[in-house]
Order: C-alpha cells, then structure tokens, then sequence
C-alpha cells in the first residue's frame, strides 16, 4: 500500500510539473528567459517523473490505479495504467524529458516577439493531454482528452498564424482531426448501448458477446477515427501541410508521441475490447498499410523541403505499424500465436524506434531552418562544414529512419519481415501467401525508396556547395539544441546496438495478451525459425565484429602503405571553373523516379526551347508540375459538395423569430414523442 501511495504520488508531481509549466510561463511571459526557463524545467522534470510511472508497470507487471475527482453520477477522472498504457506512456515521457534541452534554445527565436512562455506553456498543456489519453479509463474522459489533445495540438500548429500556409496547413489538421473525431464518438456510443456503461472494464471482450455486423462495424469506425490522427492511406493530407509549420520543438513532440496515441488506442479498442476477430481485419489493415508506406514514401522522395519530407515519412512508418498490427490480428485470429506475438514485439518496438529518430530528424530540419533560414534543400549544401554536430546528428537519424544497421530502425522492420515471411512459408492458403508476398515485396521496395529520399535530403543540403547566400552564412546550432539532438542520436544507436536491453519491456505488454507464451527477447533476432529450432544473430555483437574488422583493415593498410597524401584541388568540369548552379538539385535527383511513377504522382512534363540556332539552343526551360490527385479528386469534391449541402441547409437561419419559434415547437414536439 505504501508503494502504491509512493507512485501515486510521483504521478501526482508529474501532474503538478505540466500544469506548473503550462501557467507560469503564461504568468511570466514579460520576462522571457523565465518563461522560457519555467517551461522547460517543468517538462523535463515531469517528463522524468512519467518515465519512473511507466518504467515500475513494466518491469513489475502490477498495473497502478489512480482515482481521481467525479464528474457526475459514478463517472470520475479516474487513470488505469496496465502494461500497455505505461509503455506508450514511457514514449510520452521519454521524449518530455529530452525534447525540453532542443526547446530552451530553440524558443528564444521568440523572445523579440514575446512568445516563447506561450510556446513552453502549450507544449506543457499538450503533454497533459497526452498522458490522460493513455491513462484514462473511461470513453468520455478518454473522449475529453483526446479533443484537448486535438485542440492544444492545433493551437501548437497555428503558432505561427501570420503566415497564410500556417492557417491552412492549420484548418486543414483540425477539420481531418474531427473527422476521425466523428467515428470515435459513433464507437464508443455503440458500446455504451451495449453495455450501459462509459468504463473500460465493463467493454473487456465485450466483443465476444456483440452481432457479428456490430463488430465489425465498431472496428470499422475506429480503424478511420484513429487511421486519420496515424495519417494513413487516404486519410495523411494533413500531414504535410500540418507538421512543416508547427514550431521544431512542438512537431517533434507531435511526430513521436501524438500520433502514437492513435495506436495505443487502436490496439485497446481491437485486443482488449472486440477481442478475436475475423481474418479480414488483419488483411485489411495489411493492405492499408501497405498501400501507405509505398504511396507515401514515393510522395517523400520527391519533396525538397526536407519537413515535407519528414512529414510524408512519419505516414510511411505509421503504415509500416499498420501492416504490423494487421499480422498481429491475422495471426491472431489463424490461431498462431508465437507469429502473432511476435508481430505485436516488433511493432511496439517500431513504435519506440520511430518516436527517436523522427523526434531527431525534426529536430535536424528545425536547426537548419534556424540557421540557414529555409528547409529547402535546392537552396542548401555544404552545411556539414558549418554545422558539423547538426550534420552528424542528422545522418544517424537518417540511417535509422533508412532501417539501415545498427541502428534502431533495421531492429523493428527485421522482426515485423520475419513474422510476414513465415505467413509466406507456413500458411496453408495461396492467397495468403500471394497477398504475404506483395506486402513484403511493398514493404522493401518502401524501404528502398526510404533511403534514396535519405540520401537525396542529406547529400543535397549537407554536402557539395552552397547554394545560397544563408547556407554560406549558416553556423551551428546553440549547444541546448545540440545537446537534445545528441541525446536522441545516441538513443538510436543504442537500441539498434543492444536490442535485448528494451525488448524485454516490450515483452510485458506482450504477455498481457499473448500470457501461454514466454516470449524471449531474441526473438527478433531470430534466423528465420521452425518449432523450436533457432539460430540467434546477436546485433550488437556483428556490429562490434564489423566495425574492429574494419578498423584492422585500415590499419593494416596504414602499416603496409603509410599514411595517404592528398591534394584538395576544384571539381573538373572540363578546363572551365566548377559553378554552384552546375551542381545536381533535389528536384533533379528524383526525376527518374517522377518519370517512373509519373502516373501514380500525377506528373505533368513540359520542355520549352528557345532554339535561335539549329544545333545551339540559347535557353531551354524545363518545368514539372505535380497534381496532388488524392486532393484535387477526393478532397475537394467532397468539400464542394459540403459546401453545397451547407448553404441550403443555411437557409433555415433567416434571422426571423417566428420562424425559429417553430423550430423551437416541432422540436419539443418529437421530443415529448420520443419518450411516449
């Protein structure tokens, strides 16, 4: 008991730590280093004491109880942490604890304007809402959280209203967030008749007893009321107009904790609540997330604005956990519960991977917009010579983002490839192992696409020479900003290296749904398997192996050899002096894709030549115009015929009183038939 009290009490001054920080920079924002200071204390202490909560649920199994005040009747704001909220809890206050070193030097690009407190106390409010989405224990609360999520969010994506892209970019993510608001509410409605109750206890398998179309229908609902917070296929417009404009700090809280929420919740929803489902679940969800992380991640390769970039890559990966949770619902449902629980592992894990190095790359895009004022990287290069630490720190993340080893992305795509591949080899159907095939060949041509969108966005705006004036000019980042990337790039590189330290953290939320199983951490590290048969590949080990081959090789060639000698001479260009403007852009390294895929991007190609000589054109004007087909044939239609819909509907607001007297009466007249 005296345990329980200890760890109330740390949740208690995590509370306390997010609210502080969410008034007191308001109270003191006339002062701005203060403000700054307060927020940023608050976060990081309360991102602290969130991790130690979530650590003690995992690593002891005991889920902690929290009663809180009532809202009405036996409704509370009651918190139920059990071993899956504390895990996305501990992605909550991971990132809360090192994002607060990147935002006390970022915000102070606020101070002239007088809204770094502003910027500190939102950030604080919007953990809060955070940490109530996984940790309520009730539809309503959970439901009132989640749109204090959407809102703080919003206002965080709105900062920086000035700017008209700001306030589209901002319209455009609330509208899609309500949406997916819309089927949430028609979910849990649908429970509440079912059961009577707002509880989460009371919906526990609650779809064993459910009509198999309500069911369904439920799954239904909550696959698009959480698809649109994850970005999923087609539900991501508001990606890449929502994350470039948010402030660095914030987008990287969201891009690493926010969306995640909408895993944690579709997983609640689907193993605690519905329980076993059909087979059609998970191969849905597998072909959505297919479809996503090749669709999207084809839209990344061709940004050159390295946060569009990342924006359409966080949908990629999002996808990438789609297809993981659809095996885990797949094989759940075939009964094959040791691929089932694997698949789940290496999804979670993904989930942790993806919150770290996409926290990082933002963070990177955020400081060299900093200094070098513009993300696009047909107006960078040559950064790694002024920002070397942003450089390296930019790279690690992006060989994580690429799933390239050791690094902590290769981990998680290597256990969900592993679980794919024996649906290949031991299921019984041949559509099942047809679709298992396409998605594993979808799933590695996305991976490869990943690393060409990293190598373009790192080669382009980090290597060769500058572009512009402001790349020439850039310096590197404070050493706040440094500190809170280098945390992250040694995070990455520690949980591709030693796997078998985190994973067994992830297990526990494992066991709680897969509880006949003992499922080691080396699993994931598994040559593919049979029965009980396993040959294990220690990651840590190939990796320290490769690298002292490596440096032997190099020292033997210094001993045998000597040291090289060089000279640094300008890049021939044929007798004539090497130009800025002769170097490759971003725009023409994926234009062999564009012209591939050109179908798919909507690619619209149109030369003009101004041909004064025969065989000597004196200009030539090539130009690319990309159609955003999804929007222009989806989205706007649809909006359009809102409209439409809107102002007939309008005309029942004519401004006369009798008129609304009558809608007044008919109202009290279907209501007094209702409840006769």
């Amino acid at each position: 008991m005296a345990l329980q009290d200890f760890y109330l009490t740390i949740f208690q001054m995590s509370v306390v730590c997010f609210v502080m920080g969410g008034i007191f920079p308001f109270v003191f924002n006339r002062y701005q280093q203060l403000a700054n200071t307060i927020a940023n204390a608050c976060t990081f202490f309360g991102g602290v004491l969130t991790t130690a909560l979530s650590m003690k649920v995992l690593r002891s199994g005991v889920p902690i109880d929290i009663d809180g005040w009532r809202i009405v009747g036996s409704i509370g704001m009651n918190f139920h942490f059990d071993a899956l909220s504390a895990f996305f809890l501990l992605v909550i206050g991971v990132m809360s604890t090192i994002i607060p070193f990147y935002a006390f030097g970022y915000a102070q690009k606020y101070f002239k304007s007088k809204r770094a407190g502003w910027l500190g106390g939102l950030v604080n409010i919007f953990i809060l809402s955070l940490v109530g989405v996984v940790g309520v224990d009730n539809s309503l609360t959970f439901m009132i959280f989640w749109e204090f999520m959407a809102l703080t969010s919003f206002l965080l994506v709105m900062f920086d209203h000035e700017q008209a892209k700001v306030r589209s970019g901002g319209y455009m993510y609330v509208v899609m967030t309500h949406i997916g608001s819309v089927f949430l509410t028609f979910s849990f409605l649908t429970l509440y008749y079912y059961t009577g109750s707002v509880n989460f206890a009371d919906y526990h398998q609650i779809g064993e007893s459910l009509p198999s179309f309500t069911k369904n229908a439920i799954f239904v609902m909550c696959l698009l009321g959480f698809g649109t917070k994850m970005g999923v296929f087609p539900l991501q417009v508001w990606l890449p107009r929502a994350y470039p404009v948010t402030p660095s700090s914030a987008v990287a809280l969201m891009s690493s904790a926010m969306i995640k929420t909408a895993v944690y919740a579709l997983i609640r929803v689907t193993f605690d609540f519905l329980g076993t489902g059909p087979s059609w679940w998970g191969v849905l969800m597998m072909m959505i997330g297919a479809i996503t992380a090749i669709f999207c991640i084809l839209l990344a390769v061709i940004q050159n604005d390295m946060k569009r970039f990342l924006a359409y890559s966080s949908a990629e990966n999002l996808g990438i956990i789609f297809v993981g949770v659809g095996a885990t619902l797949f094989f759940q449902s075939q009964e094959q519960m040791l691929l089932a629980a694997l698949a789940m592992l290496a999804s979670l894990y993904h989930v942790l991977n993806h919150s770290v190095f996409k926290a990082l790359m933002f963070m990177g895009a955020g400081a060299v917009a900093e200094k070098a004022g513009t993300c696009n990287v047909n107006q960078l290069g040559g950064l790694i010579h002024r920002m070397p630490w942003t450089s390296a720190f930019v790279l690690i993340g992006g060989m994580s983002l690429a799933s390239l080893p050791p690094f902590c992305g290769f981990i998680s795509e290597w256990g969900l490839l592993q679980s794919l591949l024996h649906m290949v080899f031991d299921s019984t159907g041949a559509w099942v192992k047809l679709f298992a095939s396409i998605v594993i060949a979808i799933l590695g041509l996305s991976g490869a696409f990943c690393v060409v969108a990293v190598v373009k966005n790192f080669g382009m705006g980090f290597l060769a020479k500058p572009r512009s004036k402001s790349a020439a000019e850039a310096k590197e980042v404070g050493v706040g900003m440094r500190v809170g990337m280098g945390l992250l790039a040694g995070i990455s590189l520690f949980l591709g290296m030693f796997p078998g330290i985190v994973l067994p953290i992830i297990n526990a939320v494992v066991h709680t749904y897969f509880n006949d199983l003992v499922l080691g951490w080396q699993m994931v590290l598994f040559i593919p398997f049979k029965d009980d048969h396993f040959q294990v590949l220690s990651i840590g080990l190939l990796g320290i192996a490769v690298i002292t081959i490596i440096a032997l090789i190099m020292l033997a060639l210094v001993i045998k050899y000597g040291k090289s000698e060089y000279e640094i001479e300008d890049t021939w260009n044929c007798g004539t002096i090497h130009q800025v403007q002769m170097q490759y852009t971003g725009t023409s390294f994926s234009h062999p894709i564009l012209l591939i895929y050109k179908r798919i991007m909507g690619l619209t190609r149109q030369v003009e030549i101004d041909q004064v000589y025969e065989y000597y054109p004196k200009k030539i004007g090539h130009q690319l115009d990309i159609s955003a087909r999804l929007a222009d044939n989806v989205y706007k239609p649809s909006v359009g015929i809102l409209v439409k819909v809107f102002k007939k509907i309008k005309m029942i607001q004519n401004g006369n009183l009798q008129a609304y007297l009558s809608y007044m009466v008919a109202a009290l007249i279907i209501t007094l038939l209702w409840i006769g």
